[in-house]
């Protein structure tokens, strides 16, 4: 709802300028995962999508006869259009929105919820016993909840967005106030206190919480994606000169590194990422079960947010849980979209590519600092893509969608009135 108020106040539809072709492909995505809810002919979806009839009738135990959907499971393709359509819509709205300002409150709201989130998150880990808010089971099976995350997984993949971006508005905000106090005597005490910014101190603080909930979540594919984020955005810091703040953000870093060895056993961490020989074996298995529903939905895909229930019918080898995720996100919408969707979307994350690339070199300001914590951010979790799925959490997928407008935003300046 509340969505839709912003999109009523902001009337996209309404911009002058023509959409850029990132936006067309977005709008692509959305009409396809439409499509495949609309009931068609049988002789088409028996012709675009021959296995679709054949997965409709194991599920019923009934013959079905006459049209279908080309998604085996409509419940579950209205609530991924709803989730897909809407990050679609946040990206487009924030990067309008952005425009005209408002890129560091949001930057500041994603440090302030990351805090407390984190800080729920451990308090929780370490009293909750398994248990959500400290009185719910999940019901699905799966990796452990770790705080309001029914996936410590997917909690992992909202702090790889939310650490570099926090990273980066840290050393966009040094920036901006390096030229203050030029004129006083940098003895050591002089730049102590300049250090002791308190917006300085509470972005710290959030980084290191974040990165100790991490770790103390036991994601492997999370800290590989974090890693992989921090390693992007040094490259990327590298680029531009003239901030002060990667002297919070490497404390804030090493910190956390003391932090966790004090909150989670080493022992324990060596031993997760030890067993992970073992977890590659089980990943292997989950994907070579995948690639029948690709080859068998190549062309138009079970439906968006179908892979749970069209597993189901594919789950071949006896286990004691059940496949209800493919375990990597790009497998996921193969098999869910197949080329109707893996088209447009391939198509569109190249596009993004161009246009932040276009974005980082023509920010001469320090807000380059933010834009670059964004994009390291979305690269960890293409990174941690590779091994989960943590996109397909709403949560996770609006927080993409704010962090990628932060990237390729393209501020206006205000015009103001001399009457």
């Amino acid at each position: 709802m509340l969505l839709g108020v912003i999109a009523i106040a902001y009337k996209p539809w309404r911009a002058t300028d023509p959409p850029p072709p990132l936006h067309l492909w977005l709008r692509a995505i959305a009409v396809a995962m439409a499509v495949q809810l609309i009931p068609l002919p049988a002789i088409v979806v028996d012709h675009l999508s021959p296995h679709a009839r054949t997965i409709w009738q194991a599920l019923s135990l009934t013959p079905v006869r006459g049209g279908l959907p080309l998604s085996v499971d409509l419940a579950s393709g209205v609530w991924a259009l709803g989730v897909g359509g809407g990050t679609i819509l946040v990206f487009v709205l924030s990067r309008q929105i952005f425009s005209g300002g408002g890129v560091r409150i949001a930057a500041r709201g994603v440090g302030a919820v990351g805090l407390v989130l984190a800080a729920i998150c451990l308090a929780q880990d370490a009293t909750g016993g398994g248990r959500m808010y400290w009185r719910w089971k999940p019901l699905s099976e799966g990796a452990p909840p770790f705080g309001p995350f029914v996936n410590r997984n997917h909690f992992a993949t909202w702090v790889v967005i939310a650490v570099p971006m926090c990273i980066g508005y840290l050393l966009a905000h040094t920036s901006a106030h390096r030229h203050d106090h030029e004129t006083v005597v940098r003895t050591w005490h002089t730049r102590l206190l300049k250090l002791m910014d308190a917006r300085s101190i509470w972005l710290g603080a959030a980084i290191c919480l974040m990165l100790v909930a991490l770790v103390a979540s036991m994601s492997r594919a999370g800290m590989a994606g974090v890693v992989a984020a921090i390693v992007l955005g040094a490259y990327l810091r590298g680029r531009r000169t003239g901030s002060a703040g990667a002297t919070w953000a490497i404390g804030a870093v090493s910190l956390a590194i003391v932090a966790a060895a004090l909150r989670v056993n080493p022992a324990d961490v060596f031993h997760r990422f030890g067993a992970v020989g073992v977890a590659a074996a089980d990943r292997l298995a989950i994907w070579q079960a995948t690639l029948p529903v690709v080859k068998d939905f190549w062309l138009t895909g079970t439906g968006a947010g179908t892979f749970e229930t069209v597993m189901l019918v594919y789950q071949r080898t006896p286990s004691l849980f059940r496949i209800n995720a493919a375990h990597n996100h790009y497998l996921q919408v193969a098999a869910e979209g197949g080329l109707l969707i893996a088209i447009p979307a391939a198509a569109a994350l190249y596009l993004f590519v161009q246009e932040s690339r276009a974005a980082l070199a023509r920010d001469e300001s320090g807000m380059y600092f933010l834009r670059a914590g964004a994009l390291s951010g979305l690269f960890g979790v293409a990174v941690q893509s590779v091994w989960e799925t943590g996109l397909t959490t709403p949560a996770n997928a609006v927080l993409a969608a704010l962090a990628g407008a932060i990237v390729v935003h393209r501020s206006v300046p205000r015009v103001r009135s001399h009457h």
